[in-house]
């Protein structure tokens, strides 16, 4: 089973919906799916239930029963999810009361958050996180993977002869030299949280990868299109090519360019596909609809969903990323901290829902520690961060 890329800050929110009777029948396939996938899974259940526990929240835990709260969250799902869909939930039954008891005891923790952490306090945020750096993972046509931040070897040879290799500016070059194109070979790159990497394809697109995205590409453009498959987010400048547009597939979403600039953000666990154009033309499809976007607009449709929304924007706002740089302009406070967990490789954990909505306005170099952007927006935004065990609490004093 394909591993779910999920955040644990999206794991609460959906808990959250549940107990709240708001929880779709999507968000209901993620939570089974999640805790079904691996055991391991539930040792992220305790690392937030000692969090609260030493937060003072646990005084009601020992009155909990797991059994009613089982009985609790099946009858409910039974509800929507008839035939044999109790029977298979079954197998999840220990992770479901989990799941309960998890958001019984954040439910105290928010109640009494406010006078549990010292926001007044000088904490060094650079201690649990990390800058991030150029990295990432190949995986060849074999099955070989190729850690790209420790592989010192100038040039890796793939199945069919095309030549791969690094730059003076650390970038993936393939060179189809030598190849032969009699069938359609493909490479996988994945950069995890922390890490980005910038490659040229075969074709002479250049594609700038953002941290905890992927990418599967030919190694070598075959027929009359070039197709490539996104998770994540991803800048491309794509080579010119009249007879031979250039594909991006992902999720629902397709987009064809013949030559152009534009940023594509389809994360796993965000809700909407986003599609920037810097310059040139590119023509989205989506469940049916189609739509042509022109320069200096976004397009964005949420998942499962075919319906555009289009605003003309900022692209540096949405591209400056690639430059080392981070820029927001009126942004959501949670929206700022999903893109700084994935760079710095830490998690955000909020104290109150208001905080998520705080707008800031600002830029931040991606090369400076994770105390000098902090301690931006504490200036700016009129909120504070603290830390607990490895993760930043975001609040204010009361």
């Amino acid at each position: 089973m394909k591993k779910m890329h999920i955040s644990q800050e999206h794991i609460i929110e959906l808990i959250q919906e549940y107990q709240q009777g708001r929880i779709s029948d999507s968000g209901v396939q993620k939570l089974q799916e999640w805790l079904k996938e691996d055991e391991a899974n539930a040792e992220e259940f305790a690392k937030y239930l000692a969090l609260f526990k030493e937060s003072g929240a646990l005084s009601n835990l020992d009155r909990l029963q797991k059994e009613n709260a089982w009985l609790n969250i099946s009858t409910s799902l039974s509800k929507t999810k008839k035939k044999s869909k109790v029977r298979k939930l079954h197998t999840w039954l220990p992770y479901a009361a989990a799941v309960v008891v998890l958001f019984t005891v954040g439910y105290f923790m928010i109640e009494q958050v406010r006078n549990d952490y010292d926001f007044e306090k000088d904490y060094n945020f650079a201690a649990i996180s990390s800058i991030g750096s150029k990295k990432a993972v190949l995986t060849l046509e074999n099955g070989q993977k190729v850690n790209l931040e420790e592989n010192d070897k100038e040039l890796i040879t793939e199945a069919d002869g095309t030549l791969i290799q690094k730059n003076a500016d650390s970038e993936l070059i393939y060179d189809n030299a030598s190849s032969a194109k009699d069938r359609v070979i493909y490479n996988q790159i994945e950069i995890p949280r922390g890490g980005e990497y910038s490659l040229v394809l075969a074709d002479g697109t250049k594609v700038w990868l953002n941290s905890e995205s992927s990418l599967r590409y030919p190694v070598q453009f075959v027929g009359n299109k070039r197709i490539v498959e996104l998770t994540g987010e991803a800048y491309f400048e794509v080579a010119h090519n009249s007879s031979k547009p250039f594909v991006i597939e992902s999720h629902d979403m397709e987009i064809k360019v013949l030559g152009t600039s534009f940023n594509v953000s389809s994360y796993e666990d965000g809700e909407f596909i986003a599609t920037t154009l810097v310059e040139g033309s590119v023509e989205l499809s989506c469940l049916g609809n189609k739509e042509l976007l022109k320069p200096g607009f976004q397009a964005t449709v949420k998942k499962g969903d075919n319906r555009f929304k289009l605003e003309q924007v900022n692209t540096d706002l949405y591209t400056s990323w690639k430059d080392g740089v981070f820029r927001y302009k009126d942004q959501s406070l949670e929206e700022i901290c999903h893109q700084l967990s994935r760079w710095y490789n830490v998690e955000f954990f909020f104290t109150d829902h208001k905080y998520r909505e705080y707008r800031f306005t600002g830029a931040a170099k991606k090369n400076k520690s994770l105390n000098f952007t902090l301690d931006m927006i504490e200036k700016i935004a009129d909120v504070k961060f603290a830390i607990k065990d490895d993760k930043i609490i975001v609040g204010k004093p009361e």
